[in-house]
């Protein structure tokens, strides 16, 4: 259409700044020591505890241990008990009052929680009270030996797994006592010189039942410059947000009280540390941390012996949804031990194993029956730290705070549209369970485990949309937020057999399969950036993650990453890059057999092709290509794209009948695929109504564009900027029929909403004065016209820089304006800037160059000049659209006839522009033709 403006979002997302204390970075931990923090100032010296000093007439120091945030550890001999201890002193010395009471706090903790254990997996505490000088000690077991992570290294996987299962044997102790760890990592396990791993330094723990303030998000801290080392334990004046940040589970970070899987998370991720000699997630400073650990970016390990049930195991360990982690550290030692080659060699006799199933029957279906209702019955929690109440509340919170205009309606849309999918998941992911066996038995092991899978993707994607969306405000990401909720994947297909056959199959190596589907979260969470616009944050992300993805060797999960990575180069502008991205995903694409993807980027390179390049007639050639490329995936979503961007670059060349066919078979497929209130559906018959204008069937358009108008406006909310979208094409559609008060009604309504939602200096608000401005020179009111054209031009020098093509046209409004001012030499130096600029920046057959030729040809009519309008009019009829050419037609028959040319062509050519104008009802111009007609049809020679 004349002047449009495809409207863009800015890139959404902004640098993170991660501060530090006293803008250092944290210290690199050393075997398990830590410098100390200066909280209030530098701590003061300690005073000297040199060998022979005796401590309550009892300790005799022997030797310093080492030296940490919470004070001195003393090799010393007690008298009473005639052995060799540790003494963990506090001193009073350390920082000034508030932070001091802080600190003996968690000392008496320490204290109190160890000495209510009693196993061999845990520091024995003998004793704990006040030195004279006022300073709090612990005594506890000597350990002669090193750290778990001095011993761990360069020793077999088998052995490093063995120690940790000691280690977690005294974990799971304390959690039966009622204690969390809180700061659970290999420097916190002593392995004795009897070999015995002894887990040590309670400083964190706190009973369960303890009651705590209201949580808090811990604060951004840089991290150490070495990410394999673990960072030094983050503290601040809450006690809340204590903990090493690399071993800190999710909900840690977020200052809730954690639990029993937080401290399950943590032994995961130093075991994976000591099997692989990386931590799991990566980066240089917390919130890169963060990053990695909400996306489970999962650093995949490197020609590792450690088998696959084991990496299993450990992956779900590390999920950031505690829900997703086993129940409790017993379950998690109970599957690490569980190795089933060893289950396979001790696999007893056929008979002895019948009389052992004929002697438990009774048990067996008891057990069976009883616990199978309650797992399957509480599939929703599942979902936790996904869609609860909590995640519901922050992200309600987080739209509605941006203040953008339809914010809260945006807010009641997506959670209304997140519950139902949440909803579906739950009832569709418990069904599953409850028919996966029969009497224990799987009916089809192969086709459950592929719906389960794909269920669980699902949750992937769910989670990775939940959290970019309870993010802080971004006004940028609430215009896409319900796009992106309906852009979520459809759970059916995950009963569908034929699809989830048809799918490229997971590697069959279990190593590989692991990293494929840790790297494939993290693909996700790149479509969802996509899906909200994030495409400068996407980029980021998508360049550290595909060489990984390329490590991996799963050609499929290559594509997918390439094709997500050419389209958000299309949302950056960048239309070039985006062709030649999509152009290396589909040859991934086919090396791995992936005909989803692979029809994806064929049906995307035709749409790019024709609709950005805009060079529909080659496009329009790759068509039969791309076709097949559908029928090969056989899938309706890729079907409906497809016809879409088919009826798009028929339309541009001019095959009507075929575009309206394409689109009429898209809307259908999209209302079966999505549903009848969709916004892709809507966008569909957006495109409908368009096509129905250019063809100059201004009833149809006008259907079209009204029930478009509406969807979005049920579907969006009514103050969204694609309502306003709708409002101006509806408005066009009204100014064809001649109805120009409610066309300009309509327009200035666009207008407005646009101004409210986006602010007055915006690429979409340029296009919609562009749009009033046509209906007011039609209207005759050329000055308000050239007023509202001025500020267009103003706009898009400010916003798209001196070359955009869109400069070019409104300085071609402007003439226009001119010209019916009768302003004449002012108008041709805009007409002519603007056909320079096109010869610099546009193909020489791109249709933007009709409206400079066709102001020039009215311009040359104006100046009496018949036989100079001519070429000009005659190139951009060439150019035109049906519903635009009547427009054309009647200049050029005034300029053929005074010039002397073919009069019966200029009879011909006005009596088709009158004919047009009085089917779509503007009688003033059909009047205006038939005048001309009856002076000069019966005259001609």
């Amino acid at each position: 259409m004349r002047n449009e403006q495809r409207e863009k979002s800015a890139p959404g997302g902004h640098a993170e700044e991660v501060p530090s204390r006293d803008g250092e970075p944290l210290p690199r931990l050393e075997d398990g020591g830590a410098t100390t923090w200066p909280y209030e100032g530098e701590p003061t010296k300690a005073p000297p505890l040199e060998p022979g000093y005796t401590l309550l007439g009892r300790y005799t120091v022997l030797g310093t241990l080492g030296q940490g945030s919470m004070g001195l550890v003393l090799s010393v001999y007690d008298a009473r008990l005639d052995r060799r201890v540790a003494l963990k002193l506090l001193r009073p010395w350390s920082g000034g009052e508030s932070r001091r009471d802080e600190e003996q706090a968690r000392f008496v903790r320490e204290a109190q929680a160890m000495a209510r254990l009693s196993h061999p997996q845990v520091v024995a505490v003998y004793d704990a009270g006040t030195l004279e000088d006022g300073a709090l000690f612990i005594a506890m077991e000597y350990v002669e030996g090193q750290t778990l992570r001095r011993w761990q290294q360069g020793r077999p996987w088998g052995e490093v797994l063995a120690q940790y299962l000691a280690a977690g044997q005294g974990l799971a102790a304390a959690h039966e006592a009622g204690l969390i760890h809180h700061d659970f990592k290999p420097d916190n396990v002593l392995v004795g010189q009897d070999g015995r791993a002894r887990v040590t330094d309670f400083g964190l723990a706190w009973l369960e039942s303890a009651s705590v303030d209201e949580p808090r998000e811990a604060p951004a801290q840089l991290l150490p410059a070495q990410p394999a080392v673990a960072l030094a334990p983050l503290t601040t004046r809450s006690s809340q947000w204590m903990g090493t940040p690399s071993y800190m589970a999710d909900e840690q970070f977020r200052g809730q009280r954690g639990d029993a899987r937080s401290d399950l998370y943590a032994f995961c991720v130093s075991l994976y540390e000591g099997l692989y000699g990386q931590l799991p997630f990566q980066g240089n400073t917390v919130a890169e941390l963060r990053a990695a650990q909400r996306a489970g970016r999962v650093a995949p390990p490197e020609d590792s012996q450690v088998p696959a049930w084991v990496t299993r195991t450990l992956l779900q360990g590390l999920s950031t949804d505690s829900a997703k982690r086993p129940s409790s550290m017993k379950a998690l030692l109970h599957a690490l031990a569980d190795d089933p080659e060893k289950k396979r060699r001790a696999r007893p006799s056929r008979w002895a194993l019948v009389g052992a199933v004929g002697a438990a029957a009774g048990l067996a279906l008891w057990v069976w029956a009883r616990p199978q209702e309650q797992v399957c019955g509480r599939m929703e929690l599942r979902l936790s730290g996904v869609w609860d109440a909590e995640v519901r509340a922050r992200l309600e919170q987080g739209l509605v705070a941006t203040g953008a205009p339809y914010a809260r309606a945006t807010a009641e849309r997506v959670v209304q549209g997140l519950e139902a999918y949440a909803g579906a998941w739950v009832r569709q992911r418990t069904a599953l369970c409850l028919s996966a066996s029969q009497e224990g038995r799987p009916k089809n092991s192969g086709l459950l485990m592929l719906e389960e899978a794909c269920l669980e993707r699902r949750r992937g994607q769910l989670r990775a949309l939940t959290e970019l969306l309870s993010q802080s405000p971004d006004t940028a990401l609430v215009r896409k937020a319900v796009e992106a909720v309906q852009a979520l994947p459809p759970l059916e297909y995950c009963e569908d057999a034929k699809a989830l056959t048809a799918a490229v199959p997971p590697p069959e190596d279990p190593v590989v399969r692991g990293k494929v589907e840790a790297l494939q979260q993290q693909v996700d969470s790149l479509r969802v950036l996509l899906d909200t616009h994030r495409v400068q944050e996407g980029l980021v992300l998508a360049d550290s993650l595909l060489p990984q993805v390329k490590a991996a060797g799963h050609a499929s999960l290559e594509a997918q990453t390439l094709y997500l990575m050419a389209w958000m180069r299309e949302g950056t502008g960048d239309y070039r890059a985006t062709v030649d991205g999509l152009r290396e995903a589909m040859g991934v694409a086919a090396r791995g057999r992936d005909a989803y993807t692979l029809a994806q980027a064929s049906n995307s390179l035709v749409w790019v092709t024709g609709n950005r390049l805009r060079r529909p007639h080659d496009a329009l050639h790759m068509v039969p290509m791309a076709q097949s490329m559908v029928e090969l995936a056989d899938d309706d979503r890729i079907r409906a794209f497809a016809s879409n961007s088919e009826g798009t670059i028929l339309m541009a060349v001019g095959k009507h009948e075929e575009a309206r066919q394409a689109f009429e078979h898209a809307l259908a497929l999209r209302k079966k695929v999505w549903g009848p209130e969709h916004w892709e559906v809507a966008s569909t018959l957006h495109n409908l109504g368009l096509l129905f204008q250019s063809m100059g069937r201004v009833d149809e358009a006008l259907e079209a564009h009204t029930l478009s108008l509406e969807m979005r406006k049920e579907v969006l909310g009514p103050e969204h900027p694609r309502v306003a979208e709708s409002l101006r094409d509806l408005g066009t559609t009204l100014q064809e029929m001649g109805r120009f008060e409610e066309a300009l009604e309509a327009q200035s309504r666009a207008l407005a909403l646009k101004q409210k939602v986006l602010g007055s200096e915006h690429p979409s608000v340029a296009d919609s004065l562009s749009a009033r401005g046509h209906v007011l020179l039609d209207m005759g009111r050329a000055e308000e016209a050239l007023e509202a054209y001025a500020r267009v031009l103003e706009l898009n020098l400010k916003l798209l820089g001196p070359e955009s093509p869109l400069v070019a046209w409104a300085l071609t409004d402007q003439g226009e304006a001119l010209v019916e001012l009768g302003r004449l030499a002012e108008a041709r130096e805009k007409f002519t800037r603007a056909m320079a600029l096109q010869d610099k920046v546009l193909a020489p057959d791109d249709l933007g160059r009709l409206w400079p030729l066709l102001g020039m040809g009215r311009l040359s009519l104006a100046e009496g000049k018949p036989a100079e309008a001519v070429p000009f009019l005659e190139g951009a009829l060439k150019m035109t659209l049906i519903n635009e050419r009547a427009g054309v037609q009647f200049p050029l028959a005034r300029a053929l006839w005074d010039s002397h040319g073919d009069r019966a062509r200029a009879v011909e050519l006005a009596t088709q522009a009158r004919d047009y104008w009085s089917r779509v009802d503007r009688k003033a111009d059909a009047e205006r033709a038939a005048q001309w007609l009856k002076q000069h049809a019966t005259s001609r020679r």
